[in-house]
């Protein structure tokens, strides 16, 4: 039976659910896949975590990293993590935090021969011009041994969709996304007659916003999935190069979250004409990102026809179209939802079970 050891990077709420789904499907996954799934190390704000005889964190273990208990570094540096791991004929180093904090990690354990498989999205997105872009990409690539499926729709088969057009050779003339299921629901509501402020506020309260509504309504977020899927499909762009569309009004860009709130209804005198125009034409209005394979790739709203199963978006779900040489007039289609803990986890876990058997 081969051996898989992962080391858990973040283990909060996606990567607490990576380690349960671990915990629960293990045994079934000797079973069908001779494979023995392990968790030897984690690693989150207070260090790295790591099994004593470097081979495997008991449950409990796990367990108290994901409530937080118990959760005191014992292993080395993240960078050198996969040095420390014996017994083990694969090792993958699971990137479920947030920010480029773990680039280094990541190009460490690319470079010692293990893989890597992230939901984290600032590392796919660093300048070209910094070294370990180059290093994450070549390894994103065709025989490389980094996966990155969750970055863009949580466990949705968005970047597997869009290689697997591209390996067999097609060509990509647009693709648009819907790529956030926070502005899905909020346009949802705009869409059903809703001022913006109200559908903001609506958002927040269940929960499909940050707790911050301008970290989503910056367009930081969908713009680094556009920016994945054009370097995906080829592209050397950085983030800079992308036109985003806040919809953060600058005078309320650093208040605090209730004076935002409460002042966000500057923002529906310009909203609600352009949904209201986007209804008379049987379209709604969605906040987009366009990504074509040469000119300008843009980020912000759009009034998108009804007609479409973009334009029929309803709540936190994404939709990612994508028009080609061979599927110009009826585009291929993903949808479904595109963030929640859950499916991102096993999104990840899908990557890592098919980086395994590539690695294998």
């Amino acid at each position: 039976m081969k051996k898989l050891a992962l080391v858990q990077v973040g283990y909060g709420t996606v990567g607490g659910a990576v380690i349960r789904q671990v915990i629960a499907n293990r045994s079934m996954w000797r079973q069908a896949l001779d494979l023995d799934v392990r968790i030897a190390a984690v690693a989150g704000k207070n260090g790295v975590v790591l099994a004593e005889t470097a081979d495997e964190l008991s449950d409990e273990q796990l367990l108290a990293c994901c409530n937080q208990r118990g959760a005191q570094a014992t292993g080395p540096e993240l960078t050198g993590i996969t040095d420390t791991i014996a017994n083990a004929d694969v090792v993958i180093v699971m990137d479920a935090a947030a920010g480029e904090a773990t680039a280094d990690a990541l190009v460490a354990a690319l470079n010692a021969g293990a893989g890597a498989v992230l939901s984290n999205k600032a590392p796919m997105a660093l300048p070209l011009s910094d070294d370990r872009a180059a290093i994450l990409w070549n390894h994103a690539g065709l025989g490389g041994h980094l996966r990155y499926e969750a970055t863009c729709g949580a466990g949705l088969p968005v970047i597997s969709t869009l290689q697997s057009l591209l390996a067999t050779g097609d060509e990509v003339i647009e693709i648009v996304a819907a790529a956030s299921g926070t502005f899905g629901a909020i346009f949802s509501s705009v869409a059903s007659g809703m001022a913006f402020s109200e559908a903001v506020a609506d958002a927040k309260a269940m929960g499909y916003t940050e707790p911050d509504p301008r970290d989503d309504l910056s367009g930081l977020d969908v713009a680094r999935k556009a920016l994945i899927l054009a370097r995906t499909m080829g592209r050397p762009i950085d983030l800079d190069q992308i036109r985003v569309q806040s919809l953060v009004p600058a005078s309320l860009a650093d208040v605090s979250v209730d004076d935002f709130l409460a002042g966000l209804h500057i923002s529906n005198e310009e909203i609600g004409p352009m949904a209201l125009r986007a209804r008379e034409d049987n379209a709604a209005l969605k906040y987009v990102a366009t990504v074509t394979p040469t000119g300008e790739i843009e980020v912000g709203l759009k009034p998108v026809p009804t007609s479409t199963v973009l334009g029929a978006l309803q709540g936190p779900e994404n939709v990612v179209s994508f028009r080609t040489k061979r599927y110009d007039v009826y585009p291929t289609v993903v949808s479904g939802p595109g963030a929640g803990a859950e499916v991102t986890a096993a999104g990840m876990i899908a990557d890592a079970l098919s980086l395994t058997l590539d690695m294998l």
